[in-house]
């Protein structure tokens, strides 16, 4: 009777596992992010909060809305999300995600190419560290 209960719950455990790696979108493409140059150039660092839609057998993200984030980074990362591609799923339904991207300096000043890292973690956080310019002076 013990070794039935823990069967069955291994069973069912397996089966809810199954069902939501089924559901969980898998992100084929992605544009890469960019910082904007005037949030840069201004240093500002900031999270934005969105969330968006995936339509049953859906490949791209619909209804993507800001929750939260600051003014200049905000349109840098509608205009992202709004070019990813995920793997068509045929056991989805049109359901609402939510992402955050993370906007850092590096702190290291660059007056050439600016070195930019971007890193995925799922789509669910996407993180962005980019040099900065150094500051100009004016006489």
């Amino acid at each position: 009777m013990i070794w039935r209960n823990g069967f069955l719950i291994f069973l069912v455990s397996a089966i809810s596992i199954t069902m939501v790696a089924q559901t969980e979108p898998s992100l084929l493409s992605a544009n890469i992010p960019k910082y904007p140059p005037l949030a840069c150039q201004a240093r500002i660092e900031g999270v934005v909060r969105l969330t968006f839609t995936l339509p049953a057998n859906g490949l791209q993200p619909t209804n993507v809305e800001v929750v939260s984030g600051h003014p200049m980074l905000k349109d840098s990362a509608v205009e992202n999300v709004k070019t990813w591609r995920f793997e068509q799923n045929p056991y989805a339904v049109e359901r609402n995600y939510e992402t955050t991207f993370k906007y850092r300096l590096s702190g290291i000043e660059s007056r050439g190419q600016k070195r930019v890292t971007v890193t995925f973690d799922s789509f669910r956080e996407v993180d962005l560290v980019t040099d900065v310019a150094p500051p100009t002076v004016n006489y």
